[in-house]
């Protein structure tokens, strides 16, 4: 029953972090590469730096999105799995068991 819970706990772990590690991601590449193009383009607006950005997001989500997104399953796995075997949530922890009787 122990290692239902904490199987049990490992995958609704890894559904959340999954989540959080590919949007984190995403956003931190897309700001980059966006911000990055935008300065290169010499944008005087909006619309000038938007429309670079734009561009340069489709390209790489085209060029590194399978990437990204194995990466992340594979960081979201091991994480949750370490999480909920280590011990380090309550509910996964052993319960302490007294020293038998002499």
């Amino acid at each position: 029953m122990f290692f239902v819970k904490r199987l049990i706990t490992s995958l609704i772990l890894f559904v959340v972090l999954w989540v959080a590690f590919f949007i984190g991601t995403l956003a931190l590449v897309g700001g980059v590469v966006g911000a990055g193009a935008a300065g290169k383009a010499n944008a005087t607006d909006f619309q000038s730096g938007y429309a670079a950005g734009q561009a340069a997001g489709q390209e790489i989500g085209r060029k590194y999105g399978r990437t990204i997104f194995l990466g992340t399953l594979g960081t979201a796995a091991v994480a949750s799995i370490g999480l909920s075997f280590s011990g380090v949530l309550p509910w996964c922890r052993r319960k302490p068991q007294p020293p038998p009787l002499p």
